[in-house]
């Protein structure tokens, strides 16, 4: 009844992708926008988050277009809910295939071409990229806005009180003659070329760069005043994606079955208890009296525990991860060497070179003396009569702006960097919690309740390979042959003639393909 509905489900999925067919390797009709309309609206793949549609994408792609829904989530380190959905949307956009197995397990087979026939369909992903360069270009107008800013009032507010200081002088030397001789500065030129400073624009600056060259090429000025003020973001943004990565290569290269020990360095354990501190005779197996904190790995990847009965410990087994289209790699040693230990990056106040943050810093502190010297100039009536008589009245009114500005410069670097002082803290305590479960993990041997626990969890791991040979249905297939093929499985099933048997003499084999792995040989690499 299972896999009926499974073939059912799978007919419905993939049948209205043909009413795509003909003219969508051409892209978008642009002549027929009600058309257009119509078609990004039946496309599933548009009401998916930008971020999992395209981590799933890349996830299918290094896989080899033949995946399930556990290898992608592993891969791309997202709910396997998530990437289940993905692949549903991705098969219909694209018109894959769905294949299922006589368990009612599911494969997802795309196109090696499915990107850029998605992006033929949808003008909406087909403008995705331009609209990121777009969003890089729009940030780096705000960078380049701000450091200009900061040139600007120290101009600005130089210049008024250089006029101001010069009128005194003048009025000093001719009492009689007031204001008006100053001729020479009545025709004052405050024209400020400001091309001139595009000469400290770097263009080539995006967010995802982050201010940080790989090639050792230093930030613009703008780039770094920027930074020095508002810092560099978040340098953890890909944190998370990183870590469910790995923990999610680690299940799989464990065959689904793991420890909370095993996924501690990964997630956000409290420290754990070490085998000393235990004694010989604890009553508890695990180096952790609580381990709630492995239910987010249990909700991401569909884990769900079960107890030991060598050992009475707690084993996690994540069933989605056992099912895989990949047979046990000759890179299996190489994946478990790969799990390795995932930590946070602290906050820092900038990444700019010290002589960028020093002219930076001066520069503001220049302004910050401007604006002081100008505010109290301007108490003075004589000194705003000046202004308004050179036509710069206009600085007389946005001193609030330009007091706000040079108060800012530095109220929000000192305000972040307290802010990174507590969110530092937390992570050291964070990043010491993961190290101390990776250093227990690999000192298991010591260790023989662990050392148990891990064979116990071995014992348990099972990969179930499903190879093309082993589906009995495939949307990409003719229907009635497969339907027939079905109708003759069952009546040999009735008769007591198994499917393997009938098939034996075709060099055909269904069973799972799993190659266990020595606890001695399984062990983390050097940290």
């Amino acid at each position: 009844m299972l896999l009926q509905s499974r073939l059912l489900s799978s007919q419905r999925i993939l049948t209205p992708a043909k009413a795509f067919s003909g003219s969508d390797t051409a892209g978008p009709n642009w002549r027929n926008p009600a058309a257009v309309i119509k078609r990004e609206q039946s496309l599933q793949s548009n009401r998916l988050n930008s971020d999992v549609r395209e981590r799933v994408e890349a996830a299918v792609e290094g896989l080899g277009y033949r995946v399930t829904a556990g290898d992608v989530a592993a891969r791309a380190g997202v709910k396997v809910a998530e990437a289940d959905e993905a692949l549903q949307a991705l098969t219909f956009d694209t018109e894959g295939a769905l294949e299922v197995s006589a368990e009612g397990d599911v494969v997802y087979a795309l196109s090696p071409s499915f990107r850029q026939t998605l992006r033929n369909r949808s003008v909406v992903l087909a403008a995705r990229p331009l609209l990121q360069k777009l969003q890089a270009f729009g940030g780096w107008l705000v960078r380049a806005a701000f450091g200009t800013a900061l040139v600007s009032s120290i101009f600005i507010v130089w210049l008024a009180i250089t006029v101001i200081l010069s009128s005194n002088r003048d009025r000093d030397r001719d009492r009689g003659g007031g204001y008006g001789a100053m001729g020479g500065y009545r025709g004052v030129n405050v024209f400020f070329n400001l091309t001139d400073l595009f000469y400290y624009f770097d263009p080539r600056l995006s967010p995802q760069a982050r201010y940080e060259r790989q090639s050792g090429e230093q930030m613009s000025l703008v780039a770094a005043i920027f930074s020095f003020v508002f810092g560099d973001g978040d340098p953890n943004a890909t944190f998370e994606e990183r870590r469910w990565k790995a923990l999610g290569t680690l299940i799989q290269a464990r065959d689904g079955v793991v420890t909370a020990e095993e996924m501690a360095p990964f997630l956000d354990p409290p420290e754990p208890t070490m085998a000393a501190e235990r004694g010989i005779g604890a009553a508890s197996t695990s180096a952790y009296e609580d381990e709630s904190f492995v239910l987010p790995a249990l909700l991401r990847f569909g884990g769900e525990p079960i107890v030991d009965e060598s050992t009475g410990g707690l084993l996690y087994k994540f069933p989605s991860l056992q099912r895989t289209t990949r047979g046990q790699s000759d890179k299996g040693w190489e994946y478990r060497r790969e799990a390795s230990l995932v930590q946070e990056e602290e906050w820092k106040l900038t990444k700019a070179e010290g002589l960028q943050v020093a002219i930076a810093a001066g520069l503001g502190g220049f302004n910050v003396l401007g604006v002081g010297v100008l505010s109290s100039m301007l108490t003075d009536p004589g000194s705003r009569y000046v202004l308004f008589a050179q036509g710069l009245g206009w600085i007389a009114n946005a001193m609030p702006a330009l007091q706000l500005y040079a108060f800012a410069f530095f109220a929000i670097p000192a305000l972040r960097w307290l802010i990174n002082q507590r969110r530092n803290a937390a992570i050291e305590d964070r990043n010491e919690a993961r190290a101390m479960a990776a250093r227990l993990v690999n000192a298991f041997r010591s260790d023989k309740q662990l050392s148990a626990k891990l064979a116990a969890a071995r014992r348990e791991g099972q990969r179930l390979t499903l190879a093309e040979g082993d589906m009995i249905f495939s949307s990409g297939k003719e229907a009635s042959a497969q339907v027939n093929d079905l109708e003759a499985s069952e009546f040999d099933r009735k008769l007591g003639i198994s499917r393997d048997t009938r098939q034996s003499s075709n060099g055909r084999t269904t069973a799972p393909q799993r190659t266990p792995v020595s606890v001695e040989e399984d062990r983390w690499g050097e940290l």
